[in-house]
């Protein structure tokens, strides 16, 4: 018995010798599969981040490249406005001068007939005056002979 009691003890050892082995590599082999899932996991974390970055570098050429469009047709919509603001104000500076053309020809043209009328109401006084002066002139011989 005491043949099969150090048998058994030495099985015994041997076989917590290959426990502890087993233990031993297990944690090893864990600690590596650990150290590769975190690398692993950094490296997924450092893709999405680059990702992310791009994504957000992508967004911003994408936003300035729209706002620099949005700002050219801003500006010419300025241009074009500030072009036909001009355009009406030039027609309105032409029509305001065409008005004051066809008023001040109206004007000459009043100024004008009033000079004729008051040609003629001058040689009618004058014809009335030298009329009433011949007749007064009659009178007064008719009067100087008849005394």
């Amino acid at each position: 018995m005491s043949s099969e009691i150090k048998a058994s003890t030495t099985e015994e050892l041997q076989l917590r010798n290959y426990r502890t082995q087993l233990q031993n590599r297990q944690e090893a082999d864990l600690h590596d599969m650990e150290a590769r899932h975190e690398d692993a996991v950094e490296r997924l974390t450092e893709r999405d981040t680059q990702q992310l970055d791009n994504l957000r570098k992508g967004y911003d050429v994408q936003i300035s490249q729209e706002a620099e469009s949005l700002e050219d047709r801003l500006h010419q919509v300025r241009i074009n406005n500030e072009e036909r603001v001009n355009a009406e104000k030039r027609q309105g500076d032409e029509q305001v001068q065409k008005y004051r053309n066809q008023a001040q020809l109206r004007i000459a043209e009043y100024k004008k007939n009033e000079e004729a009328q008051l040609q003629v109401l001058k040689k009618q006084y004058q014809a009335s005056t030298e009329a009433l002066h011949e007749r007064a002139k009659k009178q007064a011989q008719k009067e100087a002979n008849s005394v």
